[in-house]
């Protein structure tokens, strides 16, 4: 008998380290999504402080050497971080977003517009990639990852499933089309003026941004009321729609259409970041959800056990 009880405590005990080990691993994907949604927020806003300062604006510059400087900070933070988790982020991808940031930086003042602007992208697109195949990591449920049989699936899986899309791709997607908008907008503002191939970026955007808005309100009326509850920071994102039209319109109506010498570049771009930095605290509220879930998870396992 005490035989037949060693191998169930033996059994069992592989189990919870194959659990914990996943656990574990997904806990610190969580804080790297976390790190890059902040870290290409910074991106964004030192792409648009940039094309200020180039168009002429030398009331930007401070901003440049402060949004620099913060993303220097994140950076070595991102890469002591990595060095826990080389596994997640390997030496060789996270080589890659230095030398793209490097190259961002090196003799940025001599750049013209549009070259500026796809250093920024580039590596802006990067991260976005590296943070959605991290994602992609958390899409089994925590049972099935650890190689053991799952049970019924959770409410918590459930409502997983649906973060995730939202977090990882939709509203990131967004936020990418809000901060080219308000990059683009806030550096024709300065000159007084948008050349033609700016001009047709600015119309496409600024389309694919009223459309991946609606989509994105559409699918926040769809979610349950009680994740709605937990997840305030999106829910909340439906105050700013007003204010959302009030940008894109005032863009297309002074930039696209009208005078850009009379759109005022610094209130452009206040109102821009505001909006901006609400889509970026949904997607941290996300994060926070995807967390609580995990924990969740593994509860739900331990007592099944």
């Amino acid at each position: 008998m005490v035989e037949v009880e060693a191998v169930i405590e033996d059994h069992e005990k592989l189990q919870m380290e194959a659990v914990t080990r996943v656990y574990r691993e997904r806990c610190s994907i969580l804080m790297l999504m976390r790190q890059l949604n902040r870290l290409v927020n910074a991106l964004q806003r030192h792409r648009g402080v940039s094309l200020a300062h180039l168009a002429g604006d030398g009331l930007f510059m401070e901003d440049v050497a402060q949004v620099q400087a913060q993303v220097n900070k994140r950076l070595l933070v991102l890469r002591n971080t990595c060095d826990h988790f080389d596994h997640l982020i390997a030496p060789r991808e996270q080589e890659n977003i230095q030398h793209s940031w490097n190259t961002v930086c090196h003799n940025w003042e001599g750049d013209a517009l549009l070259e500026n602007f796809e250093y920024h992208s580039f590596l802006i697109e990067q991260i976005l990639n590296l943070s959605a195949g991290l994602a992609r990591r958390l899409e089994e449920p925590l049972v099935t990852a650890s190689g053991l049989t799952p049970g019924e699936e959770s409410k918590e899986q459930e409502r997983s499933a649906l973060v995730l899309p939202l977090v990882c791709r939709s509203v990131p997607e967004l936020i990418e089309q809000l901060a080219r908008i308000r990059g683009l907008a806030t550096h024709s503002a300065v000159v007084g003026g948008c050349d033609e191939e700016p001009e047709k970026k600015l119309q496409y955007w600024l389309q694919c941004a009223e459309r991946q808005n609606r989509d994105l309100i559409h699918q926040i009326d769809g979610i349950e009321p009680g994740l709605k509850a937990s997840w305030k920071s999106l829910s909340d994102l439906k105050n700013y729609e007003l204010k959302l039209a009030f940008f894109l319109n005032t863009i297309t109506k002074d930039i696209i259409h009208g005078d850009s010498s009379k759109a005022d570049a610094r209130q452009l771009f206040t109102l821009g970041s505001e909006i901006i930095e609400a889509y970026v605290e949904a997607v941290d509220g996300g994060i926070s959800l995807l967390q609580t879930g995990l924990e969740k998870e593994l509860e739900a396992w331990l007592i099944r056990l």
